[in-house]
């Protein structure tokens, strides 16, 4: 298992990625929760001139808020997910705040799609 997931988990793929959920079952633009054995995470699908798929950590670094349900918005052409506790806005590809200049940094998770799931 991958040492930042811990715990018991579920068999990975040959690249060590782990089952996350299907694509149709992520909704569009907002932080949509799963757990991968003890780990929670948020996935996000994103549709600009593709579909994207994004994965974070679902506790907000700033203040542990929970991103599940938390919207997308697109902020300066950045794809950002708006925390509902403190509205701090984390860009989804680097998971960079787009406030205090990026100090705060939310853990994101490499994804890729295999046929019509997400891993």
């Amino acid at each position: 298992p991958l040492p930042c997931f811990g715990g018991d988990m579920p068999d990975a793929d040959e690249n060590g990625y782990f089952f996350a959920s299907t694509i149709s079952d992520v909704p569009l633009n907002v932080a949509h929760k799963v757990k991968i054995g003890s780990k929670t995470i948020v996935l996000f699908k994103v549709k600009t001139d593709r579909t994207h798929i994004y994965a974070m950590s679902n506790s907000c670094v700033h203040q542990g808020t929970p991103l599940a349900g938390a919207p997308v918005e697109e902020v300066d052409g950045k794809m950002c997910v708006k925390c509902t506790g403190h509205g701090i806005q984390y860009e989804l590809s680097s998971g960079k705040s787009i406030q205090e200049d990026g100090f705060y940094v939310q853990k994101v998770h490499s994804v890729k799609k295999k046929d019509k799931e997400i891993w």
